[in-house]
């Protein structure tokens, strides 16, 4: 994964590297990393639920400080019951309101298609 760093001064090291949405159409899912601390930003998939596309983020799951969700929909915060349920990740998960109720909706929403369309 290709990442960027920038320090601020000779004390602060920030880098961002893209764990996916390198690709059109994927979910976003990025390693914000300020000095020791590292954040998640967003925790995005597609509607192809594709386990292999989280090799990225299954590896830095258990280190990661706290989520920030930008968007409600599941290209923004798709994988983040399966991050949570099978990946590892333990954190605060952050969001605005209306990002999480709508979050909740669609994420309930996709769940009972996937659902439908396997019956």
């Amino acid at each position: 994964n290709p990442s960027s760093s920038t320090s601020l001064d000779n004390m602060t090291t920030i880098k961002v590297t893209p764990l996916l949405g390198v690709n059109e159409n994927e979910g976003v899912c990025n390693l914000l990393q300020i000095d020791n601390c590292n954040i998640l930003l967003d925790c995005g998939w597609d509607d192809n639920f594709n386990v292999n596309q989280l090799e990225a983020l299954k590896e830095v799951a258990p280190t990661i400080d706290c989520v920030l969700i930008s968007h409600s929909d599941i290209l923004h915060c798709g994988a983040l019951p399966y991050a949570v349920g099978r990946l590892g990740l333990k954190c605060p998960i952050f969001s605005t309101i209306p990002v999480y109720k709508m979050g909740q909706m669609f994420l309930y929403d996709t769940v009972i298609s996937k659902t439908m369309e396997e019956d």
